[in-house]
């Protein structure tokens, strides 16, 4: 998105933006699909970063609204900065899912194989 977003025009975002949501769908649709074999104690991080990303979103999709607003304004610029550091803030809380997963899948090796 980083790279898409400074040449692109505002009827641009919503497909860009789109594309962030449905790839962030199918993120949280295979955590969702991973959480039962977890251990129980890790699945409330798991919840409250699946939140987060979902706030994320939210964010994204509001500074998007920005950015198309003011376009053709002096604070053009501006929003489309806001745009991708909603964007960067995103990506950042989806990794830390991942790491949560991650850290989860290990707790549970232990478990099973104790060294």
């Amino acid at each position: 998105m980083s790279n898409r977003i400074q040449p692109a025009a505002p009827e641009e975002y919503v497909p860009m933006v789109k594309d962030v949501g449905l790839a962030l769908r199918t993120l949280l649709a295979t955590v969702d699909e991973t959480i039962p074999v977890l251990p129980a104690s890790t699945h409330r991080e798991i919840e409250m970063a699946q939140k987060l990303l979902n706030s994320d979103l939210a964010e994204l999709i509001s500074k998007m609204k920005l950015a198309q607003q003011y376009v053709m304004t002096s604070l053009q610029k501006d929003y489309k900065k806001q745009m991708l550091m909603a964007a960067h803030a995103l990506a950042v809380d989806a990794k830390n899912l991942l790491d949560v997963i991650d850290q989860s899948r290990l707790k549970m090796i232990s478990q099973i194989r104790p060294q």
